[in-house]
C-alpha cells in the first residue's frame, strides 16, 4: 500500500488525518489519526532488493476510550484486506488523551 492510498482510506473515517504530525499552526482536537512509515521487511538476495513493502504505524488519538471508533478503524482495515496488529494503547496523563497504535 502506498502513502496516498492509506491517506485516502483513513480519510473515509471523517476525522483529521496527517502523516506523522499536523502542521504546528493548525489546532487539531481529538479524535484524529497520525500515521507514519516504519521499517520495511525487505526481500534481498545477491545484493539486490527485490521487494520493499511499505509498513505503517497508525496512531488513533482520542480524548476518551472510544471502542466504537477503534472498531470502525479495524473494520475499515479488514474490509480492505489490510492485515493489522494492535500494538498498544497508551494514556497520556499530561495531555489527557489516549493513543492507540496499529501496525499494518
Amino acid at each position: 500500500m502506498e502513502h496516498k492510498d492509506l491517506f485516502t482510506l483513513l480519510k473515509t473515517l471523517n476525522i483529521p488525518v496527517a502523516y506523522n504530525e499536523f502542521d504546528s499552526d493548525k489546532q487539531v482536537n481529538p479524535p484524529f489519526i497520525a500515521y507514519r512509515e516504519t521499517s520495511p521487511d525487505t526481500f534481498k538476495a545477491d545484493g539486490i532488493t527485490y521487494y520493499r513493502p511499505y509498513n505503517f504505524e497508525i496512531e488513533l488519538v482520542t480524548i476518551k476510550k472510544d471502542i466504537a471508533l477503534q472498531k470502525q478503524l479495524e473494520g475499515l482495515l479488514t474490509d480492505n484486506n489490510i492485515p493489522y496488529d494492535v500494538d498498544s494503547e497508551v494514556w497520556d496523563n499530561e495531555e489527557k488523551i489516549y493513543h492507540n497504535f496499529y501496525n499494518i
